[in-house]
């Protein structure tokens, strides 16, 4: 009898991730001075196709917003039951820029110039099981910014390198040394 584990096609070290749980954290996020954003209207589609193309469904992200993105990695066996969210974004709404440009960005940068490593592995290691959850905001760049700065605050996703919140990051670069 074979087991599942054997033969593996890849190191388990390239998919080792640290992820933070921290229900303080989660218990501290609030929204109500940042304005009428209305977290019931979170929407989710795939990112990419199983052949690592960028999916259709993108293109239900609309243009006419900025926003707040997350990538999540949705395994299929029991999808059910959650996700793990890997990175949270913003997009600001300019002429160049939008939710649905800015989400749709990150795969179409790849090659050999390419400098977000935690991003690249994102997409290179689980890519057809990554899911995009966004969240229209039509608000100015400060509110999505200071949104998407308190998402990663209590999130703390494995891809995102820059934690703004100072106290937040000083706790977690402590807790990374030991």
């Amino acid at each position: 009898m074979s087991s599942i584990y054997e033969p593996i096609n890849s190191e388990f070290s390239s998919h080792l991730r640290r992820f933070y749980l921290i229900p303080e954290l989660w218990e501290k996020f609030n929204i109500s001075d940042l304005g009428a954003i209305d977290f019931s209207k979170w929407k989710m589609v795939k990112m990419m196709n199983d052949d690592g193309e960028i999916s259709e469904d993108t293109k239900k992200i609309p243009t006419a917003h900025g926003g707040i993105y997350i990538y999540t990695i949705l395994p299929p066996v029991v999808p059910q039951c959650g996700g793990y969210i890997m990175y949270v974004g913003m997009a600001s709404k300019t002429s160049s820029e939008n939710l649905r440009s800015r989400v749709r960005s990150y795969k179409s940068q790849f090659g050999d110039s390419y400098t977000r490593d935690r991003i690249h592995n994102l997409f290179a290691n689980w890519g057809k099981y990554v899911y995009v959850y966004y969240l229209p905001v039509a608000a100015d760049e400060k509110v999505i910014l200071e949104l998407e700065t308190r998402l990663i605050g209590c999130l703390i996703p494995p891809c995102n390198s820059d934690i703004r919140d100072v106290a937040v990051k000083k706790r977690v670069k402590a807790f990374a040394e030991f």
